[in-house]
């Protein structure tokens, strides 16, 4: 049987990956670093430059924050001079802010600019919990959904799943709410855990990441642990958010409790 894994970005929430954002924004908001230049022209590969990363990474960082409700889709284009005016989300306001604060919580180390940096780092993860709960991916038909409904609803259900069976629910389930599409996973996943369907039949086929890139920022918003690797994954409910999580699942219909 082929699984294909839901489409993501190559790029993991982590502090590099902060650091990289801010820096793509101190150089978009400042007009003599960008001198005129297209993100289409030469921009992109100065950016690369500055923060030492490909112009490749930094196309990615981009779709990112655009996914990410960083940017505002389409205002970063291949012939527009960037204008910070123009560029930001209400998001990406904010996250500018909380940069900029903890920039100036560096400049000045002591106890108390400390404790207020580890305030931020769990704003940060608030900010980036609120986004990934709101987060969607588009299927082949182009119909959206929203990968955390289906995988905490999923989680609910069976308290956990494995690599592949979190596989096995990127292919069969592409919906918010597709009654037939769970009966249908929940068939495969039994014959998986009573050894009718075995895992050395499965073969994943496309997009055979999707366990390190979406469930790694899950992870890190804290809605779910995983425990092991690959084949030994276990993915769970975290449960230091359990409540939130129940609130989200009420909201989206999905509460039996």
């Amino acid at each position: 049987m082929n699984l294909s894994g839901w489409k993501y970005e190559g790029r993991i929430i982590s502090d590099t990956l902060q650091h990289q954002i801010m820096g793509i924004i101190k150089i978009l908001n400042d007009p003599e670093k960008v001198q005129n230049r297209t993100w289409g022209g030469s921009l992109q590969k100065f950016i690369g430059n500055e923060l030492g990363i490909s112009d490749g990474q930094v196309r990615t960082i981009k779709r990112m924050m655009e996914e990410f409700d960083i940017l505002k889709p389409g205002a970063l284009n291949k012939r527009t001079i960037p204008d910070k005016s123009n560029l930001y989300s209400e998001n990406g306001e904010v996250l500018i802010r909380l940069f900029e604060s903890e920039e100036l919580l560096k400049q000045k180390p002591s106890k108390d600019s400390y404790e207020q940096l580890e305030k931020i780092k769990e704003i940060y993860k608030l900010f980036y919990l609120k986004i990934l709960v709101k987060y969607t991916i588009r299927d082949k038909d182009g119909n959206e959904f929203h990968p955390a409904v289906i995988l905490l609803k999923a989680l609910k259900k069976y308290d956990y799943l494995t690599y592949w069976e979190w596989y096995l629910l990127n292919t069969i389930i592409t919906s918010d709410n597709d009654p037939e599409a769970e009966r249908e996973f929940d068939k495969y996943l039994t014959n998986i855990r009573n050894g009718t369907l075995k895992v050395s039949d499965l073969k994943i086929i496309e997009n055979v990441l999707s366990h390190s890139y979406i469930l790694g920022n899950f992870a890190y918003v804290e809605l779910i642990q995983i425990e092991g690797k690959k084949e030994n994954m276990k993915i769970t409910i975290n449960e230091k958010n359990k409540q939130l999580i129940n609130e989200l699942l009420k909201e989206w219909g999905a509460n039996d409790e």
